[in-house]
């Protein structure tokens, strides 16, 4: 009778030798993603970008809202030069002629609700936010001599002080400015100072990629906003 009876099978060591080798398997896979990951931390992020156009820069890897302070005062000075440096005269690169017998073919300006401004200052508005744009250009078109136009007036931002900027929260920093708007007028060669002390709000911004076909309008916001930044606010300094 006892050779008739079932013997009961013991699965405890099959199951022991299965897992051993799981834990086992799941250790050199461990093993094998702590190496790789300690490679790829040792491995310097690069450094080097090489343009379309075969030319290679220097880069620094940062987050999406940050901006370098010398990015924000270089964005600023630039900015707030083209929009308060006046004059119609054309580069040497576009319309300008060595003969004096011919004309030069003058700046004729960008008309706003009131007056206009020059196509550089123009240009450099799209700097700024666009809830802040159209107002700002407003005043520029009544500071701008109407005699800039016909070339007998010309104006210059004289930067005394730009400030390092200063953080106000993630993304957005605020820079004072001390400078003055000098204006020439026919032969006065010396100029008429404005005062301009302000303190810039700027922001970062997500630029976005230029279409195949674009417009000179936005070629030229494209070019101003490279930078990833934009103004929001200009009040005055207190000083």
């Amino acid at each position: 009778m006892k050779l008739l009876e079932r013997k009961e099978l013991n699965f405890t060591p099959i199951f022991l030798i299965v897992n051993a080798i799981l834990l086992t398997l799941l250790l050199f896979i461990e093993i094998v993603n702590f190496a790789r990951i300690a490679t790829i931390s040792k491995t310097k992020a690069s450094t080097l970008v090489e343009l379309h156009d075969g030319e290679s820069i220097r880069v620094l890897p940062i987050g999406s809202e940050e901006r370098s302070p010398q990015a924000i005062t270089r964005f600023v000075g630039q900015t707030m030069t083209g929009l308060l440096s006046w004059n119609a005269l054309p580069k040497s690169s576009d319309d300008y002629n060595p003969d004096p017998t011919k004309q030069l073919k003058l700046d004729a300006g960008v008309s706003t609700s009131k007056a206009k401004i020059t196509t550089s200052a123009w240009a450099s508005g799209f700097a700024l936010s666009e809830d802040f744009r159209a107002p700002f250009l407003e005043e520029i078109s009544n500071l701008t001599p109407p005699d800039v136009f016909n070339g007998s007036t010309q104006s210059i931002l004289k930067v005394s002080l730009i400030s390092q900027p200063t953080r106000i929260k993630d993304g957005q920093w605020k820079v004072d400015m001390v400078a003055e708007i000098v204006v020439f007028q026919g032969s006065n060669l010396v100029g008429k100072p404005i005062s301009f002390n302000k303190t810039v709000f700027v922001r970062a911004i997500d630029t976005a990629a230029i279409p195949r076909f674009a417009s000179q309008v936005q070629e030229t916001a494209s070019r101003v906003r490279k930078a990833g930044l934009e103004i929001y606010k200009i009040q005055d300094l207190d000083l």
